[in-house]
């Protein structure tokens, strides 16, 4: 990796995406700026599979932006060719505006509290998994207190749904002296 370019790897499904067409979109932005190389990676290949534990893709599209220095920038589930996207997160890693320590800190505070959290089925592993993809790829703080925020009205509701659901289901329930509440 070059020491003066951001560096963006693209983390992308051949289930999904030609790679064709994304070496040529690749080839535009790299053209166009000559201060960020673009790396291709297919999380289909099996030769990738380090790489794709490395950055915890758990989602395609992936871009991963890195700066100069190889640290993780930024992390977003959009396409490769959301240029504008591209242009304005390179901006701000060559402005000296990403990564930011504090909205850092605070994500790995946050995502340091979740994984205390006893994940006994499948509803709680999937609100987890949706609030750590959407923490990554909160850039500000604004958009983690948006995502906090949001979160926290999802969870009520659901705590509420289930609610709803448990009465439901209580008034059909027969007594079983070896069931445990």
């Amino acid at each position: 990796m070059s020491s003066k370019k951001v560096e963006i790897i693209y983390f992308y499904s051949d289930m999904h995406e030609d790679e064709d067409e994304l070496s040529s979109v690749s080839r535009k932005l790299s053209q166009k700026r000559r201060d960020i190389n673009i790396h291709l990676i297919n999380i289909d290949d099996p030769r990738n599979e380090e790489l794709t534990e490395l950055y915890e893709v758990n989602i395609v599209p992936l871009l991963v932006f890195l700066t100069p220095r190889g640290e993780i920038a930024a992390r977003l589930s959009v396409p490769l060719s959301a240029e504008d996207v591209v242009q304005e997160i390179a901006d701000r890693i060559n402005m000296g505006k990403l990564p930011n320590p504090a909205v850092e800190e605070r994500r790995r505070k946050i995502l340091e509290n979740l994984k205390s959290i006893n994940r006994r089925n499948d509803l709680t592993e999937v609100i987890i998994e949706q609030i750590e993809t959407d923490l990554m790829e909160a850039l500000t703080e604004s958009e983690i207190a948006e995502m906090v925020n949001s979160h926290v009205s999802a969870v009520n509701h659901a705590i509420s749904d289930l609610e709803e659901i448990k009465k439901v289901l209580k008034r059909y329930q027969k007594p079983r002296n070896d069931f445990v509440v």
